[in-house]
């Protein structure tokens, strides 16, 4: 870890509190997190927008979010920490493992939806850089989501996005509660 965290015996009572919630909800204190800590005012920022991307949706599924999630940081190759984070949840959730090992492939399986389908291309389109979104992926993306939806999708890439380049140039090691 290139940025020492910030342990819970050194933090203060405020981040202390902020500790505490995290380890009821993921039962540790979230590597990245303690990072962040160095800057309160950031980490808060972060911690508010992943919040309010990964409340629950009427009409996104939390699974697709994950989904979403793990596809992007498979791309961007943060295998040490996002990878194994992602299918933990995913596993938590309840997906099953053939639907997650075939996720790189989801545009040809059976195993997933035309929705999924399409959201996952969306995710891929943004995350490679060389890629880019066309009116076409656009206008099959409206035929399942509405603008509300998109920009919900567009939030959940783009902050794993910014996870999975925070944790790499940082060298975040994976949290042991997400070990399998």
């Amino acid at each position: 870890m290139r940025i020492p965290p910030i342990e819970p015996e050194s933090a203060d009572k405020q981040l202390k509190t902020v500790y505490d919630a995290l380890k009821k909800q993921y039962g540790t204190e979230l590597n990245p997190l303690k990072v962040l800590a160095h800057r309160p005012q950031v980490m808060r920022a972060v911690m508010n927008l992943y919040g309010a991307i990964h409340t629950h949706s009427d009409t996104i599924s939390d699974e697709l979010k994950e989904l979403i999630s793990l596809r992007v940081a498979q791309i961007n190759s943060c295998r040490d920490y996002c990878v194994p984070m992602h299918t933990y949840m995913l596993h938590k959730q309840g997906t099953v493992e053939e639907k997650i090992r075939a996720l790189p492939r989801s545009a040809t399986s059976d195993l997933y939806s035309e929705a999924e389908k399409v959201a996952l291309e969306y995710a891929e389109r943004i995350t490679v850089p060389s890629t880019m979104v066309t009116e076409g992926l656009f206008e099959r993306l409206k035929a399942h989501y509405g603008e509300g939806d998109i920009v919900e999708l567009t939030a959940v890439i783009s902050t794993l996005n910014f996870w999975t380049k925070f944790i790499d140039a940082l060298e975040i090691p994976l949290d042991d509660v997400f070990k399998e």
